[in-house]
């Protein structure tokens, strides 16, 4: 049904000029343009209304969960640490702020911030948005719009597959500027079948900043390193 609705449906002027911008971006007319109206809202912006940080927590599980599928299909000879550490390039912090503003959303968020943004805000919008495409359009259609209007418009795959891997060396050469001693432990080694699998964390300061499993234990290591890479918006 959703096919046959008309940008004119919208009397507001500026509801239909968002109804055209996600248009123009993602070939759609929202059905429910107010989705999209939060989505782009700050929390700075919010006042009475709701901010864009619910959608941002439904977007994100979403795009985790489109990613996963599309790299499952593409890389069919690929162990699950491998999928994990392409899946984390692909919707790192990093790289969803530059796609954001590929997209031109700086242009469509409502925000009351002063001044320069912090890049976060449009990745944080870009994972709204995705929210709201979810909610408006249904998990096969908002698989198709991102598959379509972003990853393969926008993103490098292969490229970003095949970028440093790493994490480890980045992790403890981070730690070494900040002079804050940083050790991977060894937490425990269980059996899973016939393969042993190597629980390891990262300590630091006294704590543990994440942990991972996986059979190979450097591979467990990379993974928990990229884990607090990612806590610390570095990848």
């Amino acid at each position: 049904m959703l096919k046959y609705l008309s940008i004119k449906r919208y009397t507001n002027a500026s509801d239909k000029k968002l109804a055209q911008s996600i248009k123009n971006l993602f070939g759609f007319v929202p059905g429910n343009i107010d989705l999209f109206k939060q989505a782009l809202r700050h929390s700075s912006a919010s006042r009475n209304k709701t901010s864009n940080e619910r959608l941002e927590f439904l977007g994100d599980s979403v795009l985790n969960a489109l990613i996963a599928e599309y790299l499952f299909k593409l890389m069919p000879n690929a162990e699950e640490g491998e999928l994990t550490q392409s899946r984390s390039r692909i919707v790192s912090r990093q790289n969803l702020n530059k796609l954001a503003l590929k997209l031109g959303l700086n242009n469509l968020l409502v925000t009351d911030i002063k001044g320069h943004l912090p890049s976060s805000v449009f990745g944080n919008a870009l994972e709204a948005v995705v929210g709201a495409v979810f909610l408006d359009q249904g998990y096969k259609k908002t698989q198709k719009i991102i598959l379509e209007k972003i990853i393969k418009q926008h993103l490098h795959v292969k490229e970003l597959i095949q970028e440093d891997t790493d994490y480890k060396s980045r992790l403890i050469n981070l730690y070494q500027k900040k002079k804050i001693p940083l050790r991977f432990v060894l937490l425990s080694e269980k059996h899973d079948g016939h393969k042993k699998i190597f629980h390891v964390g990262v300590e630091a300061e006294g704590k543990i900043r994440a942990e991972a499993n996986h059979p190979n234990k450097r591979a467990a290591e990379q993974l928990a390193a990229l884990t607090v890479l990612e806590k610390l918006g570095e990848v």
